[in-house]
C-alpha cells in the first residue's frame, strides 16, 4: 500500500454528540456501535457553545446534534462548525418532525435527519453511512494534497531546467510542462540573500536556523506585496540563496518595483532578531519575452556581487559592467606563492599570498561578482597546489571546496571574503600539519603498545624499531622525543609496574616475578627497582601486599 493510501479500516472517526438533555446524549452513547463502526467520542455537550468549543479544540469528523439548544441551535452550531472544518458532516437528531426544521438542515447541507425517539438500527445504519463519506473525503483531500504537492514539485523543476538550458523556450510549452500560467508581458528574475556584518562567526551562522526561517518568511511578503500584481510568481531555494521569477503587465513595472522595496524593508524588520545578517534584494532587468529569463538569473546574480562592495543592506537593480583583467595572470602569481608557503608549511605565506591577491583585486577594478569568482577560484588553486606536495594529507579536496562555496556567501564585503579565504588555507594547512604530525607518533605509539604486551619477553631497541618500520637510531630519536624517555626507561619503567602489581596481588617468589616480567638476574632487577622506587621489592611487598 502507498503512503497516500487510505488503510479504512485504521481510520478512526472522531465524534461529539450535542443535545441539551443529559439523558439523551446518554442514550445515543450507548446505542451506538463504537467499535464495529471504529468511531470514537470525544466530548459531549448540552448546548451550542459547549459544542463549538468541542470542534475547535477535538476537530471531530462529525457532530450528532439537536436542533433546538440554549447557546447556538443546532443550525448555527453548524454553520460556524463548518467555518472550522468545512468537511463535517452533521446529523440532526430531533423531536421535531416539522419540514421547516428539516428544510433549514437540508439548505445547511445536513444529509442525514433522525427523528426521536431514536431506533438503534437506523442510528447505525447512518452512522455507517457518514462513515462512509467522511473516508472519501479523507482520500478526496488526499488525492488534492498530493496532486497540489506534484504540481509544486513539477513548477520548482524549471527553475533548475531553465539554468542548465534544458527547459523549452515557448510560454505554452513551459506552461504545459511545468504547470504555469505564464503571459506574454514582463519577465524578470530577483534574488534574496543574507550576509554576515562584522565580525560574527560564519561557521556558527552558518548552521544558524535563520537559512530555514528565511524562505517561509520570504514567501509570506512576497505574497502579500509582490504576488498581487503578477501573472506569475515563484521561488527557488538553492544552498541558502532564494531566486524567483515574476511575470507581470508592462503597466506594472513600477508598482511591482515600488513593492519590492516595501518587500525586503517588512522581511528586514521582521528577522531583525538576526542582527548579525544583513538582508538584501537583487533584480535583473526587465525582458520582454521568456527565453530571456537566463540572462536575467545571471543578472540577479551579478548585481548582487555588489553587496560586497557596500556597508549598507540595499536593494540592488543595477547590473554592473565587468571589468578587464588578466585573471589567469593574477591566479599564476597567487599559485607561486601558495606552494612556497605549503612547501614551507608557512601559514603567515598563505596570508601574504591572499593579502596580495586582494589587492590585485581592488586595484583593477572589479565588481563584486568578479570578486566572489576569483576567490572561489584561488581556494581551487589552493587546493590543486596541495596535491604535489604528498606528504600533506589534506581532506577530502571535493568535501573542502563545497563546504567553502557554500560558507563564502555569507561574507558580508569583500574583506571579509578574502579574511574567509585567508583562515580557510591556513586551517586546512594546520589540519594537514597535524596530520603529519599524527602520523609520525602512531609508530610510536604502536611501539609503546607492543611494549606493554611483550615486556616479559627479551626485548631490545632493535627489535622494537623493526616492529613498527623504523631504523634503531631514527625510532630512538624520536621514541626520547615523544615520550621523553629513552626506550630502555620506558620498558624498565613497565617491567618495574608489572613488578609492583605481582607483589601487591599474589605470593609469587620474587625471583619468579622478576623472570615474569623479563628479567634473567633477579638481583640486578632488585637493585634496579630500588633505584626507581626508593625500597626493595621485599619491602614493597611487605609495605603494600
Amino acid at each position: 500500500m502507498k503512503n497516500d493510501e487510505l488503510d479504512e479500516n485504521s481510520i478512526t472517526i472522531r465524534v461529539v454528540i450535542a443535545d441539551d438533555e443529559y439523558k439523551v446524549c446518554q442514550l445515543i452513547c450507548q446505542l451506538i456501535d463504537w467499535e464495529a463502526l471504529n468511531m470514537k467520542l470525544v466530548g459531549t455537550a448540552s448546548n451550542g457553545i459547549e459544542a463549538l468549543k468541542i470542534v475547535e479544540e477535538e476537530k471531530p469528523d462529525l457532530a450528532l446534534t439537536d436542533i433546538r439548544m440554549p447557546g447556538y441551535d443546532g443550525m448555527e452550531l453548524l454553520r460556524r462548525a463548518r467555518k472550522i472544518n468545512p468537511d463535517m458532516e452533521f446529523i440532526v437528531i430531533s423531536g421535531y418532525s416539522h419540514f421547516e426544521y428539516a428544510q433549514a438542515a437540508i439548505q445547511c447541507g445536513v444529509c442525514d435527519y433522525i427523528l426521536k425517539p431514536i431506533n438503534r438500527d437506523l442510528l447505525n445504519t447512518t452512522l455507517q453511512k457518514v462513515r462512509q463519506r467522511c473516508l472519501e473525503k479523507r482520500s478526496l483531500r488526499i488525492q488534492v494534497k498530493q496532486k497540489a504537492a506534484d504540481v509544486a514539485r513539477l513548477r520548482k523543476t524549471f527553475w533548475n531546467d531553465m539554468v542548465l538550458e534544458r527547459s523549452p523556450k515557448k510560454i505554452e510549452e513551459i506552461n504545459q510542462k511545468y504547470h504555469y500560467h505564464f503571459e506574454n508581458g514582463i519577465f524578470q528574475s530577483f534574488m534574496i540573500l543574507a550576509d554576515v556584518q562584522g565580525d560574527s562567526g560564519i561557521d556558527q551562522i552558518y548552521e544558524s536556523h535563520v537559512f530555514e526561517l528565511m524562505p517561509l518568511k520570504t514567501l509570506v511578503y512576497l505574497q502579500n506585496y509582490v504576488q498581487p500584481f503578477c501573472l506569475e510568481l515563484e521561488t527557488f531555494c538553492q544552498n541558502g540563496k532564494i531566486y524567483g521569477i515574476i511575470n507581470y503587465l508592462p503597466e506594472k513595472k513600477e508598482k511591482i518595483r515600488e513593492e519590492f522595496k516595501n518587500f525586503i524593508h517588512s522581511l528586514r524588520l521582521d528577522l531583525s532578531a538576526f542582527e548579525y545578517l544583513r538582508f538584501h534584494l537583487s533584480t535583473s532587468n526587465p525582458f520582454d519575452t521568456i527565453e530571456d529569463l537566463l540572462k536575467a538569473y545571471h543578472q540577479c546574480e551579478r548585481a548582487m556581487g555588489q553587496r560586497l562592495l557596500t556597508e549598507e543592506d540595499s536593494f540592488f537593480e543595477k547590473v554592473p559592467a565587468d571589468a578587464e583583467y588578466d585573471e589567469d595572470t593574477i591566479l599564476k602569481n597567487f599559485g607561486q606563492k601558495i606552494q612556497q608557503g605549503l612547501d614551507l608549511q608557512r601559514k603567515d605565506q598563505i596570508k601574504d599570498a591572499v593579502l596580495e591577491l586582494e589587492s590585485m583585486a581592488m586595484e583593477r577594478g572589479l565588481n563584486g561578482c568578479q570578486i566572489f569568482a576569483l576567490a572561489q577560484k584561488a581556494y581551487h588553486l589552493f587546493l590543486l597546489t596541495s596535491i604535489v606536495f604528498s606528504d600533506l594529507h589534506f581532506k577530502d579536496r571535493e568535501k573542502l571546496e563545497n563546504e567553502f562555496n557554500s560558507k563564502a556567501f555569507l561574507c558580508g564585503s569583500e574583506k571579509q571574503l578574502f579574511l574567509f579565504l585567508t583562515e580557510s588555507c591556513q586551517k586546512d594547512l594546520e589540519d594537514a600539519c597535524q596530520w603529519i604530525d599524527q602520523e609520525k607518533i602512531k609508530p610510536i605509539s604502536q611501539a609503546k603498545q607492543y611494549i606493554r604486551e611483550h615486556y616479559s619477553e627479551a626485548l631490545n631497541l632493535d627489535h622494537v624499531s623493526s616492529q613498527v618500520g623504523f631504523s634503531p637510531s631514527y625510532f630512538s630519536t624520536m621514541f626520547r622525543k615523544e615520550t621523553g624517555k629513552t626506550f630502555l626507561e620506558y620498558l624498565t619503567d613497565v617491567r618495574i609496574e608489572e613488578a609492583k602489581k605481582l607483589l601487591r596481588e599474589s605470593r609469587i617468589t620474587i625471583e619468579l616475578i622478576c623472570n615474569m616480567v623479563g628479567s634473567n638476574d633477579s638481583k640486578r632487577f632488585s637493585k634496579t627497582f630500588k633505584r626507581e622506587t626508593g625500597i626493595s621489592p621485599k619491602e614493597y611487598r611487605n609495605l603494600y601486599s
